[in-house]
């Protein structure tokens, strides 16, 4: 592994030696860094696309020019908040079904007929309805979806930070099949 670097370093060093006693032409470099900032869109700050991810997800991916990613929070932010409206009036019904009662037939004497009131009437019988012992799991799935509409806000906005810093890094990533499933390569120009 030394001996790798050390000859590395020996071939990097008399090209840098020897573009060391060279000019650059400075009105030819000013010319064409002129014309890059003029086709060039203005660049989002990391900071402003964590922003904007963190107040609504995706909109900083968006503004990378990551149109997948943003996508991806998109749709989860969604899906996300149709789950909370339905899951907030699921605990309402699981509420409101607290004071009820469910009718599940008449009190029955030892011989199977079926016992009378003092008017003559059968007697029911009734249980709390079982929608309401499921109060507190219909509460915990709120609770559950308010976290991943959080969840997806932070990692949105995170994920935007870093996508902001290394935006200007050319992508050289590729990926092929092989025998064995899937290659992922990187190439780094230095």
């Amino acid at each position: 592994m030394v001996v790798c670097i050390a000859l590395a370093v020996a071939a990097l060093l008399p090209a840098a030696q020897s573009g060391a006693a060279q000019e650059v032409d400075s009105t030819a470099v000013g010319a064409r860094i002129r014309a890059i900032r003029d086709t060039t869109p203005a660049r989002v700050t990391p900071r402003g696309a964590f922003l904007r991810s963190l107040l609504v997800p995706g909109w900083g991916q968006a503004k990378l020019d990551r149109g997948t990613a943003g996508a991806v929070f998109v749709l989860t932010e969604t899906l996300a908040a149709v789950m909370l409206v339905k899951s907030k009036r699921q605990l309402d019904r699981a509420k409101d079904a607290r004071g009820d009662s469910v009718f599940i037939g008449y009190e029955l004497a030892g011989d199977g007929s079926p016992v009378l009131d003092d008017v003559g009437n059968p007697v029911p019988i009734f249980e709390p309805d079982p929608l309401a012992a499921r109060t507190r799991s219909r509460r915990q799935q709120l609770e559950d979806w308010i976290a991943i509409l959080a969840f997806n806000h932070l990692f949105s906005g995170a994920d935007a930070f870093v996508a902001g810093h290394l935006g200007d890094i050319p992508r050289r990533l590729t990926m092929r099949p092989t025998v064995d499933g899937l290659e992922l390569s990187a190439s780094i120009a230095w």
